[in-house]
């Protein structure tokens, strides 16, 4: 392509494994990153990247970063993810995942961007009436600050590119698991978290909110970089449109559990605690419309991809 991209949060988990994936889908891409290091980790940064360290909320860096390098597609990564986060954290949270979020939308929109690709959630589904979630039956039900932060950025997307005319994609993905998940981080999933458990009980112990026979759809991180390449490729006009970034299948908790021991050999003892706050009992997306309109279709399994991840713990731990 020959083209500039910004990557935003290029340091998190999502953003860096990204970054791998595009390098290696579009190897005459110039990538620029920008981290605030809040929550990413600098030995996942890939040795490509133009840096920047910094905040998506400091305007001076963002026009310094746009007028330099006019990137034509912003990946947006960065935020300061998960429901319990947020929970904690309201003000702090609104403030990066929605102004920041316009902030680049507003430096985007100046500075002439083809397209602005939006990371959101599936949490802002909340608990949907029906499953498999289709977009376009089930409306938004966000039921805490960061399902309310990922719809209203949705909005402000949509908002830009009807006003301004700046083309804009939401990819919501749900539960995104995989090797690069450091399961002690606090925005862990509750694989990395188990799996940090197992290989490191000295600095993490497991825990399961509830009883277990709430479900998620997981999607492996090489599938979630796998559609925001498709999205950035796409010769439509999206115009702010949403999409489901899943699996399509949905797991319980008890039986993740039970994966998990199978394929590492090793008993997970959990402490019980009462459900979380703000929590839904099931997730199931219907991938159907981002297979039409992006050609999206998952190229790993869920064990495969949970296979993969219990294979990358094994080689931490090895490493020590």
């Amino acid at each position: 392509m020959g083209k500039t991209i910004l990557v935003t949060g290029c340091a998190g988990f999502i953003g860096s494994s990204f970054v791998k994936h595009v390098r290696r889908a579009e190897p005459d891409v110039a990538i620029v990153g920008i981290d605030d290091f809040s929550t990413g980790r600098k030995d996942a940064i890939d040795a490509s990247v133009t840096l920047y360290e910094g905040s998506i909320l400091d305007e001076e860096l963002l026009e310094k970063i746009f007028f330099r390098h006019k990137p034509a597609y912003v990946f947006h990564f960065a935020a300061l993810p998960r429901v319990a986060y947020s929970l904690q954290y309201p003000y702090r949270t609104t403030d990066v995942n929605i102004t920041g979020t316009v902030a680049l939308l507003e430096a985007a929109r100046v500075h002439g961007v083809k397209r602005f690709i939006y990371s959101s959630s599936s949490s802002v589904y909340g608990d949907a009436k029906s499953m498999p979630v289709r977009e376009s039956e089930n409306t938004p039900d966000p039921r805490s600050p960061y399902a309310l932060q990922k719809y209203t950025a949705e909005r402000f997307c949509r908002v830009f590119s009807d006003l301004y005319g700046l083309d804009t994609i939401c990819l919501r993905y749900f539960t995104v698991f995989g090797p690069g998940q450091y399961g002690d981080s606090p925005y862990a999933t509750v694989i990395s978290a188990w799996l940090e458990a197992i290989y490191f009980p000295d600095s993490k112990k497991a825990f399961l909110e509830g009883d277990g026979t709430q479900s998620r759809d997981f999607c492996y991180i090489d599938n979630v970089t796998l559609a925001n390449i498709l999205a950035m490729r796409s010769e439509k006009v999206f115009g702010g449109d949403v999409f489901n970034i899943a699996h399509g299948q949905t797991t319980a908790l008890r039986d993740i559990k039970t994966l998990i021991e199978q394929k590492t050999g090793k008993r997970l003892d959990m402490e019980q605690r009462p459900p979380r706050v703000g929590d839904v009992s099931r997730t199931w997306a219907d991938i159907s419309k981002a297979k039409e309109m992006l050609g999206y279709a998952p190229e790993v399994s869920f064990e495969d991809g949970l296979a993969r991840t219990v294979a990358w713990f094994e080689i931490r731990k090895g490493g020590i």
